[in-house]
């Protein structure tokens, strides 16, 4: 189950509450998963973006997260 992931992944409780997004990119592996439901069961609610900043101050894909500019690809434009 490790490995950085290659599309956001979405974690749930059992309730199907959002726990926290993780964005593409994000390394995740068993430590990280058991990181993210400690800090879910202390604060006892969806984990904001400032959470994941704190818990992974290394993980460059939540320290700097991609901007949305709204622009999509598009691969037959021409230069």
């Amino acid at each position: 189950m490790a490995g950085k992931l290659s599309e956001p992944k979405v974690i749930t409780d059992l309730n199907q509450k959002v726990v926290c997004l993780l964005p593409i990119g994000f390394y995740f592996n068993d430590e990280r998963w058991e990181m993210i439901w400690d800090r879910y069961e202390k604060k006892g609610d969806t984990l904001s973006m400032a959470d994941l900043k704190a818990l992974f101050p290394d993980e460059e894909t939540v320290q700097k997260p991609a901007e949305d500019s709204g622009e999509t690809f598009n691969h037959k434009k021409q230069p």
